[in-house]
């Protein structure tokens, strides 16, 4: 009987054992790339699917372009509205965002305009800490990614998150009224990596119950973030959380639009 060669043995254990470190490794990396992908679209049978808690999306929102981006396993947050203009806000240990793609045919606008108002806050929270970065209102605008700037490991990021949550996958401002930061404080946004900036507009301290005026020149913006010229951008979204702190939020945002 031919005996078994422990040498030989001893040779495939050192192949197979790194093999399965390697095969560990990647699936981490996988998993910790997935991160800033959390954010999903609902989905009913590969279609967009525009419900919330309440029912669904108010037909004025829907009608005007606006779709539901939700977190898997969290509370959604409640977008109402009797027209697109102005849309109010709402969440209860809850988190939400509210998205519509930006028109194509953009021109030389450069600068984003609104107004809104917070009436219930959440708790003031470092935004640079994901996981405990809840905020009671932020305008965001998501940016091709310029691929030529990021490592392999960031562009498989990217991949990733176009694969499960395309209005993500690019650079993205990200303008709050919230957080510990200062208004005019620029930091990193922290499930973005290199491809996400948060701009701090109003405090946590502002005042509640009252309206305020924003008007921002987002291609500045961008250039001070990432220190290039941005393509023109292609979706803008509305969002609010406070899953984190499991509080309450309510807010308002009116008249979002672009401008020359």
């Amino acid at each position: 009987m031919k005996r078994a060669n422990p040498f030989a043995l001893s040779d495939r254990a050192s192949l197979v054992l790194p093999g399965l470190l390697l095969a560990a490794l990647i699936a981490i990396a996988i998993v910790i790339l997935l991160m800033p992908a959390r954010m999903v679209l609902a989905q009913d049978g590969g279609a967009p699917q525009h419900a919330q808690s309440s029912g669904t999306l108010p037909a004025a929102l829907a009608q005007d372009g606006w779709r539901l981006l939700v977190v898997p396993g969290k509370a959604e947050a409640s977008f109402t509205a009797k027209n697109a203009d102005k849309i109010s806000v709402a969440t209860e240990s809850a988190v939400g965002f509210l998205y519509r793609p930006v028109s194509s045919d953009m021109g030389e606008k450069r600068r984003l305009a609104w107004r809104w108002r917070v009436d219930r806050a959440v708790p003031a929270t470092d935004l640079t800490q994901s996981g405990r970065d809840d905020r009671s209102l932020a305008i965001h605008i998501v940016f091709p990614a310029a691929r030529e700037r990021l490592s392999f490991w960031q562009r498989l990021n990217l991949d990733l998150t176009n694969a499960v949550a395309p209005p993500l996958a690019g650079s993205v401002l990200t303008y709050v009224w919230g957080g510990t930061q200062q208004p005019g404080d620029m930091i990193d946004n922290p499930y973005f990596d290199e491809r996400g900036r948060i701009i701090v507009l109003r405090s946590s301290e502002e005042a509640t119950g009252q309206w305020f005026v924003e008007e921002i020149d987002f291609i500045a913006d961008f250039e001070r973030a990432f220190g290039y010229t941005p393509a023109q951008p292609l979706y803008v979204a509305i969002s609010a959380d406070s899953d984190d702190t499991r509080t309450h939020s309510q807010g308002v945002v009116a008249e979002l639009a672009f401008g020359g």
